[in-house]
Parts: C-alpha cells; sequence; structure tokens
C-alpha cells in the first residue's frame, strides 16, 4: 500500500503551479506550502505541474526548487520531483562512482523492484540521460575510485537480467540443487576466489524472484541457517560477501530488508543517515510495498517509522517525509 494522500479533489495543474510560485516569492519561500503541493500529488500530476509552471513562467519547477530550498529537505524534493524510473536513474549513477561505498543502491534497484520491467524502465531512463547503459558504468566506475571486480561481477549479473515475475513456475528440484551449489560457494568464503563464485554469481544472477526463494528455503531447511547468516561476515577486502548477503536480502523479503535499512538510518546512537533515509521514503512512498515496510519497521524497531523520523529529523525536512508518509 502507498503511503502518499492525494487530495480528493486535486487543483489543476495550473491552480497548482500558480500556488508554488507564490509560494516562492516574497521575503522567504513559504517551504509548508510546497509541502502541501508536491507531497499529495502523485507522479503524473507532479510532472503535469512541472510542465504547466514551465510553460506558463518559463522557467524549469526543478531549478527554482533548487534555488528556493536547501539541504536534505531541497535533495528530498528534487527525488520527488524525478519521474520514478529516472529517479532511480539518477540515484544508480551517483552510486556508480564509487560502487564500493554505495552497492547497495544498485542492488535495491537491481533486486528489490516490484516486476522486471520496472528494471527496463530504470535501464532505458539511465540510457536516455547519460548517453551510457548502466551495465556499461558498473564495469567501469569513474574517476579514482578502487572497486574489486568479483562486486563487479554480482552487480553485473543483478543489472543485467530479466527475471520471470511468477510464482507459478518454481522447479523444486533446481532448488535443492542449486542449494548444494550455493552452500559449496558460502562454505569457501562467500564464494570468492577459491569458492566458484561464477555458479554463485550465475543462479543469483539468473533465476526468478521465486525460484531463488526456494533455493533460500531448501538451503535453510538442510543447513538450518539462512544463507545471509551463513556468509561470513567481519573484514574483507573485496565487500563480496556484504553485496551478496545484501542481494538475497533484497530478493528474500524486500520489505523486511527496506525496514533493515531505515532502522540503521534512524539509529540515534550512530546518527541519522539522510540519504538512506530519503531514498527508502522517495522512492517507495508511492509505491505498493510502502505500507509493508512500515509494518516491518515497527515490528523490528517497537515504534512507527513515523515516530522515528519525527525524533531523528527536524525542520521542512521532517515534515517532508511525515507527508510522504501520509502523516
Amino acid at each position: 500500500m502507498a503511503t502518499i494522500t492525494v487530495p480528493r479533489v486535486v487543483p489543476s495543474p495550473a491552480e497548482d503551479a500558480a500556488a508554488l510560485l507564490k509560494a516562492f516569492q516574497g521575503w522567504g519561500t513559504d517551504e509548508q506550502a510546497v509541502i502541501s503541493i508536491l507531497a499529495h500529488r502523485d507522479a503524473t500530476q507532479r510532472k503535469q505541474i512541472a510542465l504547466e509552471y514551465e510553460h506558463k513562467y518559463s522557467e524549469s519547477l526543478i531549478q527554482r526548487l533548487h534555488s528556493e530550498l536547501s539541504g536534505d529537505f531541497e535533495r528530498a524534493v528534487y527525488h520527488w520531483m524525478l519521474d520514478p524510473a529516472e529517479r532511480q536513474a539518477v540515484m544508480a549513477n551517483a552510486a556508480t562512482e564509487c560502487i564500493q561505498e554505495e552497492y547497495p543502491v544498485l542492488v535495491e534497484i537491481a533486486c528489490a523492484n516490484n516486476s522486471a520491467a520496472e528494471l527496463v524502465a530504470v535501464k532505458k531512463a539511465y540510457h536516455a540521460l547519460y548517453k551510457r547503459s548502466l551495465e556499461e558504468d558498473v564495469a567501469a566506475p569513474r574517476l579514482t575510485c578502487m572497486h574489486p571486480w568479483i562486486v563487479v561481477q554480482l552487480l553485473l549479473a543483478v543489472v543485467s537480467t530479466y527475471r520471470y515475475d511468477g510464482d507459478d513456475n518454481v522447479d523444486m528440484e533446481l532448488a535443492r540443487s542449486e542449494a548444494k551449489i550455493v552452500h559449496e560457494a558460502v562454505r569457501n568464503g562467500g564464494g570468492g576466489a577459491a569458492g566458484g563464485h561464477d555458479e554463485l554469481i550465475r543462479v543469483v544472477g539468473t533465476r526468478s524472484k521465486a525460484q531463488l526463494r526456494a533455493t533460500f528455503a531448501c538451503f535453510k531447511d538442510e543447513h538450518r541457517s539462512s544463507v545471509t547468516k551463513a556468509l561470513p561476515r567481519g573484514d574483507d577486502p573485496t565487500g563480496y560477501p556484504r553485496a551478496l548477503r545484501t542481494a538475497a536480502r533484497c530478493v528474500a523479503d524486500p520489505s523486511k530488508y527496506f525496514a533493515k535499512v531505515l532502522r540503521h538510518a534512524t539509529r540515534e546512537s550512530a546518527g541519522t543517515d539522510e540519504d538512506s533515509l530519503t531514498r527508502v521514503v522517495v522512492v517507495h512512498a508511492e509505491k505498493d510495498d510502502m505500507g509493508a515496510i512500515c509494518a516491518a519497521f515497527q515490528k523490528r524497531a517497537s515504534c512507527t517509522l513515523e515516530q522515528a523520523i519525527a525524533k531523528e529529523t527536524s525542520g521542512d525536512y521532517r515534515s517532508f517525509l511525515l507527508a510522504l508518509l501520509g502523516s
């Protein structure tokens, strides 16, 4: 269930554009007016508002928002104003700048989207924006970022795949067979140089989500441990086990995975991770899975996501995120 709320009677794009222009004028920006409009319009409505604003006032609404707002609030509104596929393409491009630190963003886009068609749409948007494929940039990170090739291999496999979306084509014999492959790789350090990582990456990068869940279930039945718990922890110079664990969690239970990301992002002792908090809320607020993510968060954190955000953030940024969550 999505969490954004849209009024039963929505003003016309022209009316919203005029209201936004009014919010920008005067001695200071009326941020609450901006939130009251943009946080309560769906993607199609926001696009129509942006087009009407540019047509009537001869300037980009996104550029005007950039100049009027600041900090985490500005970044959250900027990503919210993008088309959903374009938004994830922009996030993916930023992640390719330093894969070893930002690999979870790429794994989320590749493994936790609702359908194969959604990933294809992101890749098309990426190509249109950057005149390169996502695969090209994953394989050749720019600037001076150092990246272990084994992590890149895994990322290439998951961003390149086109998975079958249905749940009605699970082969249990194959699941049992590939659970043995997964176990052999995990036993040898997560499938590293000595552990046949090619086979493990093949399994993770080619099978449907339903088939992978069956494989992970067979693994747990046989070895009394989930794949994610069986993978080695601690310092690993490649980061490969962590990336593999992220991919497995995104496939096995995306709502539980995102709840964990949000829990870490709002944990008081570690300081708020605004980038992760913004990413999950903005990407999922108008998706069907946001309600399940909120429920999983409450189960994990013993408080609601709204309560955690209210405690760990402030100002217009807090107001905007809470509005996206329906508060």
